[in-house]
């Protein structure tokens, strides 16, 4: 009896996880979307599955993660070229073998930095991915690992400001949902250039604050796509209390200036933030 009670939870898990997995991504954008920033900056387990966990429970709707990719093709959640400012070992982690880089210890941890792979199945559709891109050799191997896990419709590649990052993506892949920023030189031209691809999966534009305004939010909107911006660019973001000051997100000016997403450094504040919008 307890045999098939256990099967019967197991099956309903996986039937759950599915459902979930199968959304499209513009029902997963209704409403504010709170994106934590490796999901939550300045903990000792920041980008990592663990660190994720936490930002989910939280209320977080999106994580946002590094790929980089080891010198024998495996995809790492990892935010710096070298392995120094994170790790007890040295030099790029594009130079170390996935073994090598597994065995370079986090600090504050007793284990090396996590890969691609253990957050997509870790996910299972649960949350948006939202994945940095940090080297162009990396697409590939990503894209791979997005096609295995079937995560369509719960990943999004940031692919910075401008085009030649996205032209690559594209060129991958037409189903991989993308996040692209305008180019700082080129302002309205340049958002108008990406709205003007015609591309549906390029769900979400990148804003700065001098590009997060009405004119430009009612094109991305116009245009079905959503917003984007790093709130601590807006007002600075305290993740431990300083001066007597407490601790803060910058969320609720991200939202209040009309952006759909906010990424944010402490992503249980961000949800208490846009939680209390909502209230008003």
């Amino acid at each position: 009896m307890r045999a098939r009670l256990l099967a019967a939870l197991v099956l309903l898990t996986a039937c759950s996880s599915f459902g979930l997995g199968e959304r499209d991504l513009s029902q997963r954008f209704s409403g504010r979307i709170v994106d934590a920033h490796r999901g939550g900056f300045r903990y000792a387990d920041s980008n990592t599955v663990a660190r994720f966990e936490a930002a989910r429970r939280a209320g977080a709707e999106m994580i946002e993660t590094d790929l980089r990719l080891s010198k024998d093709g495996v995809v790492f959640l990892f935010h710096d070229g070298d392995l120094a400012p994170n790790t007890v070992c040295s030099g790029a982690l594009a130079s170390h073998t996935a073994a090598e880089i597994e065995r370079c210890t986090l600090h504050g941890l007793d284990r090396g930095p996590d890969r691609f792979e253990d957050m997509l199945r870790w996910d299972a559709g649960r949350v948006v991915i939202d994945a940095d891109l940090k080297a162009r050799e990396v697409v590939v191997p990503a894209l791979e690992l997005v096609r295995r896990f079937a995560a369509y419709e719960w990943i999004v590649f940031e692919a910075g400001d401008g085009l030649p990052l996205y032209r690559e993506i594209r060129a991958a892949d037409s189903r991989i949902a993308v996040q692209v920023g305008p180019e700082r030189e080129r302002g309205a031209a340049g958002l108008r250039e990406l709205l003007g691809l015609g591309d549906a999966r390029l769900r979400v534009i990148g804003l700065r604050p001098d590009t997060l305004n009405a004119e430009n939010l009612s094109l991305i909107h116009a245009a079905g796509k959503f917003a984007s911006i790093n709130a601590w660019s807006l007002t600075e973001e305290r993740i431990e209390p300083a001066g007597g000051l407490p601790r803060t997100a910058s969320c609720d000016e991200a939202f209040r200036r009309g952006a759909d997403i906010a990424v944010t450094n402490d992503p249980e504040d961000c949800v208490r933030q846009r939680d209390a919008i909502g209230r008003r």
